[in-house]
């Protein structure tokens, strides 16, 4: 009973500080900003309190935990290291709070947490964009509703993890349960295409089209799994090949978008000058884009974009500028241990369907990553919940491994 209540108070605090839901309420930056740093405090409490899981969860997916530290003493070589100090301290917290959560639940609990944590911000996403104008449009973007958050997108995404993690969760129960989910998943759908979000919508199309057909191949979810991979990759190389092809312009005009991505590939080709500047160690963490920055004086002019862009809009890229090579190093590596640990819980584990839906979370992660960063973001949801499943599927695959190793002892004594 003590740890349901600690998860229900970890719901809680997630809903507030993975949001922007007491910037959209209060509509002032300042003040949401510093409740939201007190609301740190208590997510602080409950990781010392289960300090043996965040141990736990670090030696499982320690490359996420490397490179989390080096963002810290990143503000070492920073330009502006009072800057990174500040936004390290919440990076390291929330971070802390995911590796906690892997560990402490198990992978289905975790799933179900997820769910309901999607569920929860898609009925206080409609609740805001009916009683608040602010959550209906904030310019640049005109109309387009963002909920309990700052951005369209960040709508998007999560409409897409609600529509995503509520249908597996349905699943799960009967009854009132499935209900509840069921509703929470159309009005994740609703909400996904009211955001106009396109990046998440296409997501959403191939997750969901993934999951339906893992279902079809029952017993076969290595082969399916490698065969997403591939797909993953065509899909990928294939709109590469269009967006510097003739064919772009016309193809984009089909979905209402220029084929530079909403200005994301001039932004790139911009910011990938500056990454070459610090290419081993980065900028330190976030001070790349601190507001006196004389660099970005110079973005919105070379570019002819028209705003000031306040991140790369690439998870990869805004690796590079905090941390730069050393950075993604690690985090690549933490990639191949969360894929080596999902094709080895679908080896050995007869109830695959939770460790296939992780693995489309964490293509949701990457994909997600194109076009949007949330790799190493502070007071986010969604690289809170990849640190806490990543944490888990690895943990998952270490148990399998110890178990072998105790089974093939035991049956070769001499």
């Amino acid at each position: 009973m003590f740890n349901r209540l600690v998860l229900a108070m970890c719901l809680c605090l997630l809903i507030v500080v993975g949001t922007h839901l007491l910037a959209i309420v209060f509509w002032q930056k300042g003040i949401a900003n510093k409740i939201g740093i007190m609301f740190l405090i208590p997510i602080i409490g409950i990781v010392l309190l289960y300090f043996r899981h965040l141990i736990r969860g670090a030696i499982s997916s320690p490359e996420i935990a490397i490179l989390v530290i080096i963002a810290a003493f990143s503000i070492a070589w920073s330009d502006f290291p009072s800057h990174s100090l500040q936004r390290a301290v919440p990076l390291v917290v929330t971070t802390g709070f995911g590796l906690m959560l892997g560990s402490m639940a198990s992978l289905r609990g975790l799933l179900i947490f997820m769910a309901t944590f999607f569920c929860i911000i898609m009925v206080l996403t409609l609740c805001a964009i009916i009683a608040l104008p602010q959550a209906r449009g904030i310019p640049p973007w005109g109309d387009t509703w963002n909920g309990i958050f700052l951005h369209k997108n960040g709508l998007g995404t999560a409409a897409m993890s609600a529509l995503l993690t509520c249908s597996y969760a349905s699943r799960q129960f009967s009854g009132r349960l499935k209900t509840v989910f069921v509703a929470a998943a159309v009005l994740g759908l609703f909400l996904l295409i009211a955001s106009e979000s396109r990046t998440s919508q296409i997501v959403a199309l191939i997750s969901m089209t993934a999951l339906y057909f893992s279902r079809l191949m029952r017993n076969m979810e290595i082969i399916w799994a490698i065969g997403y991979l591939l797909f993953s990759v065509f899909i990928v190389g294939l709109v590469a090949f269009l967006l510097a092809s003739t064919l772009a312009e016309p193809l984009f005009s089909l979905i209402g978008r220029k084929p530079t991505l909403s200005e994301r590939i001039p932004i790139w080709e911009l910011v990938w000058h500056h990454v070459m500047d610090r290419f081993w160690i980065g900028f330190g963490y976030a001070a790349h884009w601190y507001e006196n920055a004389p660099h970005l004086s110079v973005y919105s002019s070379k570019a002819n974009l028209g705003f000031l862009p306040h991140y790369s809009h690439n998870g990869m890229l805004e690796t590079f500028l905090n941390v730069g090579f050393v950075g993604i190093s690690l985090l690549f590596l933490g990639l191949f241990r969360f894929f080596f640990s999902v094709f080895y819980g679908l080896r050995y584990i007869p109830d695959r369907e939770p460790i296939v839906f992780v693995f489309i979370m964490g293509m949701v992660f990457i994909f997600s990553n194109i076009t949007e960063s949330s790799v190493m973001e502070r007071m986010s949801a969604t690289w809170i919940f990849f640190v806490a499943f990543t944490t888990k599927i690895n943990l998952v695959a270490k148990t399998l491994r110890v178990a072998a190793r105790a089974n093939y002892a035991a049956t070769h004594q001499v």
